[in-house]
Formats: C-alpha cells, sequence, structure tokens
C-alpha cells in the first residue's frame, strides 16, 4: 500500500522531471535562436553589464510570480482538503 508520503514523494520528482524537462527545452531553442542572430560586433562591457542586470531582474519577477502562483494554488488545494476532512468526520 502507498503511504501519503510516497505519493508526495513521487509527486514532488515528477514535478522536477518536468521543471528539468522544460528548462533543457528553453536552453536548445535558446541556442538555436543564439545561432542565428547576427553578429553585432564589438560591445560596450557597460552594456553588457546593464543587459545582464535587467535580465535578472525580469527573471526575478518571473520568478515572484510563479512562486505566488504557487502559493495560491497550494492554499486553494490545501483549503478543498481541509473542507474534505472535515465533511468525513
Amino acid at each position: 500500500m502507498t503511504t501519503i508520503q510516497d505519493q508526495y514523494t513521487e509527486l514532488l520528482k515528477q514535478g522536477q522531471d518536468a521543471a528539468l524537462a522544460a528548462l533543457e527545452t528553453w536552453k536548445k531553442t535558446f541556442q538555436q535562436a543564439l545561432g542565428q542572430l547576427p553578429h553585432p560586433g564589438p560591445i560596450s562591457p557597460e552594456h553588457v553589464i546593464d543587459q545582464v542586470y535587467d535580465f535578472a531582474g525580469h527573471l526575478l519577477n518571473a520568478q515572484r510570480d510563479l512562486a505566488k502562483q504557487v502559493l495560491a494554488t497550494s492554499t486553494t488545494a490545501a483549503d478543498k482538503v481541509r473542507e474534505s476532512v472535515a465533511q468525513n468526520s
């Protein structure tokens, strides 16, 4: 018989595998797109620094949004489980 911990662990592993697969797909797509871009010539180091930090800011905002969505979804799911347990008790 599978315990709730086993089910949770398996669900977590599936989520991690899906995230890794998505990252791998993103990496391949990014590499292909980068290979198709024309070479712009000399680039100033200040410009590169600005672009890197701007990109990092966008990534942090995306991670914040994802974390809030995960929290909202988890909270909703936990509330439903609590309601179900309370009704069956």
